[in-house]
């Protein structure tokens, strides 16, 4: 009898050996923007779609906690959120016991945070594993760039705190993310650099790094000095009309949108360099990212610019093209398709135009 019992115990012990751990994720929320009876949700970054989803929900409790349990199969990104209310920044699910601590704090609502409630990552704590302390770490060295004298050298700072990092974290799942978020600060060259320093294979096999390869692939082709691929695009008789067709013009390329309150400040620059420009050879082919037409055509006559050549971006150009969410993006053409100069802002709108055809 003293056999069997020992051999169930055995057993037992070498199934719950076999089974994956759980998790506990315990999350505090403080702040005069979070109350008990707030539904908060759990959102996990989908490796396919290269989103965070919603998951779990909990109710804060009158400790204003929740915990979410799961199994644990290794690192994983995660955020929290309010509902109706604000998202937390991403962190790290990198062990069995995860706390993270949380202040979620209110202000005026304006257009980009509608609600007004924010979480704020200045006094987010995540205590967890190596990656929870790396992104610590990194938040920390982050807020340096508070102080007044690194303000003017505040990429350069960022862009080095990330090269150190990676070096002193390597293979990190945290530092892959940061690196991601953070590729727009860094030159084609110094990417490739960063890239280097992972070795792991299920980190160089993440969707994450071989977006940034992607991007980084893209990038080349329509660097400074390469021509830029070929794309057609609607105009306003609905006419497809090809970049290719401007060959032997400079061509002032402008991605803008109605809504865009930088776009618009810019116009007056884009007006006066076809003001200077225009006899001698000169182009603005003005590429409207606005979803509803329109806007669109309102918007030509409203800013007086369909002197342009308009076009509208039907086929996501800005991103598929360029790699660019972001706009406005400005960019410079010279007669033989080539990028002659690319984020152009203010007077280098105009003045980079008059400089390179001068030339």
């Amino acid at each position: 009898m003293k056999h069997i019992i020992l051999l169930f115990e055995c057993l037992g012990c070498l199934l719950m050996g076999c089974s994956d751990p759980s998790y506990h994720l315990t999350v505090s929320m403080y702040g005069n923007g979070s109350l008990p009876g707030d539904t908060v949700y759990l959102y996990r970054f989908n490796e396919q779609t290269m989103q965070f989803e919603k998951g779990d929900s909990a109710m804060l409790n009158d400790q204003q906690q929740v915990c979410f349990t799961g199994k644990y199969t290794g690192p994983e990104y995660v955020s929290v959120g309010v509902r109706k209310k604000a998202t937390s920044k991403f962190f790290m699910l990198d062990t069995t016991e995860v706390f993270a601590y949380n202040v979620l704090l209110y202000e005026e609502p304006n257009f980009f945070n509608p609600s007004g409630y924010k979480f704020t990552k200045k006094y987010m704590i995540v205590e967890g594993g190596r990656e929870s302390a790396i992104l610590d770490y990194y938040q920390g060295m982050e807020r340096l760039t508070l102080i007044p004298h690194r303000q003017e050298n505040n990429e350069a700072f960022k862009r080095n705190v990330i090269m150190d990092m990676l070096v002193k974290f390597p293979n990190s799942r945290a530092m892959l993310m940061i690196l991601n978020g953070a590729r727009n600060r860094f030159s084609m060259d110094r990417l490739e650099e960063a890239l280097g320093l992972f070795n792991a294979p299920e980190l160089v096999e993440h969707p994450l790094y071989k977006d940034l390869v992607t991007y980084r692939e893209t990038m080349m082709k329509t660097a400074v000095g390469q021509v830029v691929p070929d794309f057609s695009l609607p105009s306003k008789n609905g006419k497809e009309v090809a970049i290719s067709s401007f060959r032997g013009k400079y061509v002032l390329l402008d991605f803008w949108a109605s809504w865009c309150g930088p776009c618009i400040g810019e116009m007056p620059n884009v007006h006066k360099a076809y003001d200077l420009l225009h006899d001698e050879a000169f182009e603005v082919v003005s590429i409207s990212t606005d979803r509803k037409e329109a806007d669109w055509r309102n918007a030509l006559k409203e800013k007086q610019m369909e002197h342009f050549v308009n076009l509208r971006d039907t086929k996501d150009v800005l991103h598929e093209v360029f790699n660019r969410e972001a706009i406005p993006f400005i960019l410079l053409l010279d007669p033989q398709g080539r990028i002659v100069a690319k984020e152009l802002r203010g007077e280098n709108i105009y003045k980079v135009a008059v400089e390179s055809m001068n030339k």
